[in-house]
């Protein structure tokens, strides 16, 4: 096929084509945390010539590798331990083998030592077909909670199916622009108005990425680019391109025509998007909105660690001179164990006899099947059982079309698909507990930080799609629920059900108007109840709990947080109503701006250990002298203390008193 001879004309990787390329220009790199502080890089010895590089960032905002390799190490090495890796952190490291100058495999893995990730995920606007505003009003609404129960904020947009692409992302922006909490992600549920980009084409600013250029299956023109709705800085324009080449006049992009012209993003995307759009799907014969509600359904199953899949992976590769397979190999290695990657399992037949965590499979392709692999048809089957899956094969990465093969996993058991391999995707984060849509989003940005895979240019464009909801996990753990508070004595009283499954405890906060979660305690809790003793200030306050467990994976450990058991309590601390002062006193005024007197009902010579104090125990003014004291009252000058309620304590012949201050300034 024409489109593999772009592709071997355009590989970085100087290999031979035979048999596997895929796997043997992949470094199927994992890691082990060490109790106490490293990790531990593993990888297959291989038989390839040239010597290893290893080059490591300490932090996924760092945007390069730096000059210099991190470590070299011989082609017969296998392992390496980095012993600079403390406990409660993760880094990652990018792995090449180098025969002079050429490139001979590689690999990346992001590897943690107990890493700690924020509770706090951003806000996410949940982009919603109008369609499903009453028949789905329940299942949104569930999605909508679980969301919030993982510290996101939620914002909706209804779309109509009419509306224009530019006016739904003018609503985003305009969101985007508005909100206090950053707005990270987006989800689109249902046919929203699918917005076209690009000139692919021979003569075109690039091949369209499956190759098929005039006259060899002519897939010219525009195609989908949900990235248009993530990328909120650039414009877009539609006044340059005029290809009407395409054997669809779906793809036909002219002057003006609402398609837009760019091939590859103009600026880098913003946002985490995903699509579950299961409109025009006739081999499922139900309904969209049914789908899309059996979708919501698994979809909550899943979060929630109700579902769970046997963590394995297939990858039916029917391209194998070539390097496509190669996005399986790589991203599977850090999240499944290494004896359960199959790579002789064919895709329907394995998946139809039991689970799959992940599954890759590749070959020459329309847009409703993939030879070797199966047609849209077989995904409706219920037997058929996978979460997450990567298709590659020509045309239905084109994803807009009638019973096209990369939408039709979802409207089976599968929660995400993507077009891997044209270009590479790194979804690798995941195995340290990232979401789907953090690998979405550096693909799509990718152009030559990760090793692209080099497919008819096909970096950096704006075809590449999430199907499914970018903030999916691999993993999941069960949330603990019904949580209650009260407030009594001055305390709050936290009591909950136990969440189902294995876990090391429960970790609490505070949420505050932010959405900040504020731990309690650094410590993990084992019972179904707190007294919170250290809260000391009248007002509503919310709680959360969540089931915490510490995780191993082939990319070493990290603290996994459930969803959150949420409540709110109106808190009565009750400072200054003491019922058992052996002394009065009076303060005035009380508010203050920082001077006071105070007037006490007894002589106040005999005054010792005047002590004002803030709500955490800090003193802030003290007197063990009755000398400032005259005719039974007391001025003092508290300075600029910041404003704050304060407790005045001391004793005079051993009867003690306590009275609240409070302070505005």
């Amino acid at each position: 096929m024409k489109i593999f001879i772009l592709f071997i004309s355009a590989t970085l990787l100087a290999c031979h084509m035979h048999a596997q390329v895929a796997k043997k220009q992949t470094i199927m790199v994992s890691a082990k945390a060490v109790n106490g502080g490293g990790v531990l890089l593993k990888w297959p010895v291989d038989t390839l010539s040239g010597n290893y590089d290893i080059y490591k960032r300490t932090s996924l905002l760092i945007d390069n590798w730096g000059s210099k390799p991190y470590i070299k190490l011989p082609g017969n090495a296998s392992s390496f331990f980095d012993s600079m890796l403390v406990e409660g952190t993760a880094a990652e490291y990018s792995l090449a083998k180098f025969a002079g100058l050429n490139t001979q495999s590689s690999g990346v893995i992001y590897a943690g030592n107990k890493l700690t990730e924020p509770v706090n995920s951003g806000s996410i606007i949940l982009l919603i077909d109008s369609n499903y505003l009453v028949p789905l009003t329940m299942e949104i609404l569930q999605l909508k909670t679980d969301m919030e129960n993982e510290g996101m904020i939620t914002h909706l947009i209804y779309a109509g199916r009419n509306q224009k692409p530019p006016q739904i992302r003018a609503q985003i922006i305009a969101l985007y622009n508005s909100t206090k909490i950053k707005i990270t992600t987006l989800l689109i549920l249902g046919h929203v108005p699918v917005p076209y980009s690009g000139y692919f084409s021979a003569t075109g600013n690039a091949p369209p990425p499956d190759g098929h250029i005039e006259g060899s299956g002519n897939h010219t023109g525009a195609w989908p680019a949900d990235v248009y709705y993530g990328e909120l800085d650039a414009s877009w324009s539609d006044d340059e391109v005029n290809c009407t080449t395409g054997a669809s006049a779906r793809n036909y992009n002219v002057f003006n025509d609402g398609k837009f012209d760019q091939t590859k993003l103009p600026d880098a995307v913003d946002l985490e998007v995903g699509r579950v759009d299961l409109f025009d799907l006739p081999a499922f014969v139900k309904s969209d909105t049914v789908l899309i509600k059996q979708y919501l359904n698994r979809n909550h199953s899943w979060r929630t660690g109700s579902t769970v899949s046997i963590e394995r992976a297939l990858i039916d590769d029917n391209f194998t001179a070539f390097n496509l397979a190669s996005t399986g190999y790589g991203n599977f290695a850090a999240m499944v164990p290494s004896d359960s990657i199959f790579n002789n399992r064919d895709y329907f037949p394995a998946q139809k006899q039991g689970s799959y965590l992940w599954s890759y499979a590749c070959g020459a392709g329309s847009y409703s099947s993939c030879n070797g692999v199966g047609s849209t048809a077989n995904f409706n089957n219920d037997s058929f059982n996978n979460t997450f899956t990567i298709l590659a094969g020509s045309f239905f990465g084109d994803w807009d079309s009638r019973n096209n093969l990369l939408r039709a996993p979802l409207a089976s058991s599968s929660l995400a698909s993507f077009w891997g391999g044209i270009p590479k995707w790194y979804v690798h984060h995941m195995g340290l507990g990232k979401s789907i849509g953090y690998g979405t989003r550096i693909t799509q940005n990718n152009i030559d930080f990760y090793y692209n895979g080099g497919f008819n240019s096909s970096f950096n464009s704006v075809h590449i799609a999430l199907m499914g909801d970018p903030t999916l996990k691999i993993r999941n753990l069960n949330p603990p629920r019904l949580l209650t508070a009260q407030s009594s004595n001055r305390k709050v009283y936290l009591n909950w059900s136990p969440s189902l499954g294995v876990k090391d405890g429960y970790q609490i906060y505070r949420v505050d108007s932010m959405n900040n979660y504020m731990k309690i305690s650094a410590q993990l809790f084992t019972d179904t109840f707190y007294v919170d003793d250290k809260n000391y200030q009248t007002g509503n306050y919310t709680y959360a709990v969540r089931a915490i467990k510490l995780e191993t994976t082939p990319s070493g450990s990290y603290y996994n947080g459930s969803g959150a058991a949420i409540t709110t309590v109106n808190h009565i601390n009750g400072i200054g109503e003491y019922t058992n002062n052996e002394l009065n006193i009076e303060v005035f005024p009380n508010p203050s701006q920082g001077v006071i007197t105070i007037h006490f009902e007894e002589e106040c010579m005999n005054l010792k250990d005047l002590l004002i104090s803030d709500l955490t125990g800090k003193v802030i003014y003290k007197t063990d002298s009755g000398k400032t004291c005259e005719n039974n009252f007391m001025l003092i000058n508290l300075g600029s203390v910041q404003t704050g309620i304060y407790l005045i304590s001391g004793s005079i012949s051993n009867k003690k008193f306590v009275k609240k201050l409070v302070v505005i300034n």
